[in-house]
């Protein structure tokens, strides 16, 4: 915001430079971006914080220049009395607001006898200063109180509105309205309009409409002034792309108090320069006017936190400077009341940073830290990230990163199954909605690479994922995904790359990473249709699914343009963290007596899965087996049809003793006829 120091002086007459004035208002939190020397005198460009919405304006930055120097302020300038009936103007004009909710207050004047034309030159040269193009006279004037007060004002042809009516409400469905910039906005149930007694005047807090604007052909005009809710006044800009000087200061707070005063400002300056004739009287229906509470300051808290302990006088000085109610409760507690411009003041802590302010934050004493400390570590949750991370990569695969916030997906989300959380407020299409997985984000790396003609495409990530809960509650957990589309290594002179993704390369890969963990994950049947069907698998840890490892349908592999398959996977670990961080590692020597080794060749029908011939074997191992292993699976003649033969070898190994071949023989013996009786298998006579 842009500021001419001459006009700052008139409400906070300092004895200082502009560049100490710069100096002092940044000290006081209000910090000066620039001081620049212009014809008329030093301009100030200040930033002001988004919950300082009472800044936004001449009288504000005094306000706050006068209390951090210590001398006194100003106020605005006097209105002068009307001195006449002030009851005439109900009969002109009548304001109705539906929405208290939204609008807390709402005043109207009305100017007769327009004579539209240029604004006076110190008008006109302070707005310029202020980076604000000079319009008209009625134009200026509103735009000028706007600068003092930082109430924005607005002003309709009367004899434009649809009967001596002003309704504020929301807008009703298929509505629209041409703004003063010549853009035909469409307005939604949400939006807060003015109305009069046929249609939307204006976007109330924004802008106004260009059937009601104020022309050279305008005798009677009607002035607003009012209190909108910050948050439908922001809500309502971010849905049409509109910002005005008029929204910025509503988004960040305006006094419901100073409404009627600005009016009547503006109406004074409109007479003063002979732009018409105001009629006396306001209408001013204030349905929101709320009783502000009063805190209480403790001396020894505010001590606590500055650094210092300020006198009571000092603590005293400083409040009353800034609008503050201040008054002794009992001994060392103070009742304070927050100025009504000062919305942002919601508790102790709050007043007590007022008070540091204008004392001088130069003030707090510099001091060496002290007090315990403790060594700093990585947490169970990030330490076990570590290692999920250096597995995957030792297994050959490269990390890549996303954005938690995706576009929407590159695969049309028939094929991938993956949906969005849509965020309501995006910023933008590529950052509209929240991942519920990790694999529309590897799929967008992948086509990226694949499109280029990288290799080898192999990728994983480790990051949060969000979804709900039945009751609708966002949750976040932590997860780790995985995309292989050909071989994990490029071809050279000493090795092929050979070996195309499957399955069982991805489940390798999952196997390899419950290793490094020091868990172990069991794999069951599944049927997501995501997934092409039976080559997936659900990741069961502890009786939980806690994810799933399988092959892409040829269509998905298809539309991601590579000539693979393509295997993924993807674990949610959140779930996994107890697991591993209660996981104890107990030590086990070697083996101290031989091993047993034994091929079991069953015959089965081709829709009995591995899963359940593995159950088998490992049910009847009595204890004794150390390791099962498929060496081979064969279908076609000579076996009859819809039959496979699997080759298993296994290992048998006792921890206390040498077994002898009639154990293994009975293990083996009791796996057959399990088999048999469990899903008709046979096995071919010696």
């Amino acid at each position: 915001m842009r500021l001419p120091v001459e006009w700052i002086r008139e409400y906070a007459p300092v004895p200082l430079s502009s560049g100490e004035i710069a100096e002092r208002l940044t000290m006081a939190g209000l910090e000066v971006e620039s001081l620049e020397e212009t014809e008329a005198g030093a301009v100030l460009d200040i930033k002001v914080t988004p919950n300082r919405g009472d800044c936004l304006s001449a009288l504000g930055v005094a306000r706050e220049l006068a209390a951090a120097c210590d001398v006194p302020y100003q106020g605005g300038p006097d209105i002068a009395p009307e001195g006449a009936d002030a009851h005439g103007i109900a009969d002109r004009i009548q304001v109705h607001i539906e929405e208290p909710d939204l609008c807390a207050r709402y005043a109207a004047r009305v100017i007769e006898g327009l004579r539209i034309g240029v604004s006076p030159d110190w008008m006109q040269r302070r707005l310029i200063d202020a980076g604000m193009r000079p319009i008209s006279n009625i134009v200026d004037v509103t735009n000028y109180v706007m600068l003092v007060t930082g109430q924005p004002l607005h002003a309709f042809d009367l004899s434009a509105l649809h009967g001596p009516r002003i309704v504020v409400r929301c807008a009703r469905n298929g509505e629209s309205l041409m703004t003063l910039d010549g853009t035909l906005r469409s307005l939604t149930a949400d939006m807060l309009v003015i109305a009069d007694a046929a249609e939307p005047v204006a976007i109330a807090g924004i802008m106004g409409g260009r059937a009601t604007e104020v022309t050279d052909r305008t005798s009677t005009a009607l002035l607003e002034s009012a209190n909108f809710r910050w948050q439908s006044v922001r809500r309502t800009a971010r849905t049409l792309g509109m910002n005005t000087e008029a929204s910025y200061r509503f988004e960040r707070g305006v006094d419901p108090e100073g409404v009627a005063y600005a009016a009547d400002l503006a109406c004074q300056l409109l007479a003063e320069i002979g732009a018409g004739t105001p009629l006396p009287g306001i209408v001013d229906v204030y349905p929101g006017r709320q009783e502000i509470p009063e805190l209480s300051l403790r001396s020894a808290r505010c001590a606590a936190l500055i650094g210092y302990a300020p006198t009571d006088e000092e603590i005293v000085r400083a409040l009353s400077a800034l609008g503050y109610a201040v008054h002794r409760s009992e001994i060392g507690v103070f009742a304070v009341r927050r100025p009504s411009w000062r919305s942002d003041v919601e508790g102790e802590i709050d007043v007590i940073e007022d008070v540091a302010r204008v004392l001088g934050y130069e003030r707090i004493p510099e001091r060496l830290p002290s007090g315990a400390t403790t060594f700093g570590s990585d947490t169970e949750a990030s330490r076990m990230d570590a290692r999920v991370r250096r597995s995957l990569i030792g297994s050959g695969l490269t990390e890549a990163r996303n954005h938690t916030m995706l576009a929407p997906d590159p695969l049309d989300e028939s094929l991938s199954g993956y949906d969005r959380i849509s965020v309501r407020s995006a910023l933008s299409a590529d950052l509209s909605g929240l991942r519920r997985s990790l694999l529309p984000g590897l799929y967008a790396v992948l086509d990226r690479n694949a499109r280029r003609g990288q290799g080898p495409l192999a990728f994983f990530e480790t990051g949060a994922i969000f979804g709900q809960d039945p009751s609708g509650v966002m949750i976040e957990e932590a997860a780790v995904a995985a995309i292989i589309c050909g071989p994990l290594h490029h071809r050279s002179w000493v090795r092929d790359a050979v070996g195309k993704p499957s399955f069982f390369v991805g489940r390798g890969i999952v196997e390899r990473l419950a290793l490094d963990l020091e868990l172990e994950f069991r794999f069951e049947p599944s049927s997501d249709a995501r997934f092409h069907p039976g080559r997936q698998a659900r990741i069961i840890l502890d009786h939980r699914p806690v994810g799933i490892v399988g092959e892409l349908p040829e269509e998905v592999s298809q539309e991601l343009r590579t000539r693979d398959r393509c295997v993924v996977m993807e674990i949610r670990l959140t779930p996994i963290l107890d697991a591993v961080t209660n996981h104890t590692v107990l030590y086990q020597p070697p083996a101290r007596f031989p091993a047993i080794a034994r091929d079991l060749a069953p015959r089965v029908p081709l829709d009995v899965s591995y899963a359940r011939v593995h159950e088998v074997v490992e049910a009847h191992g009595r204890h004794l087996l150390e390791d099962i292993r498929v060496t081979d699976v064969y279908t076609g003649p000579p076996l009859g049809e819809g039959l496979k033969s699997l080759t298993l070898s296994l290992t048998f190994r006792s921890s206390e003793r040498t077994l002898t071949d009639s154990e293994v023989d009975d293990a083996l013996s009791d796996m057959r006829q399990s088999m048999v009786s469990s899903f008709g298998a046979t096995f071919q006579e010696a």
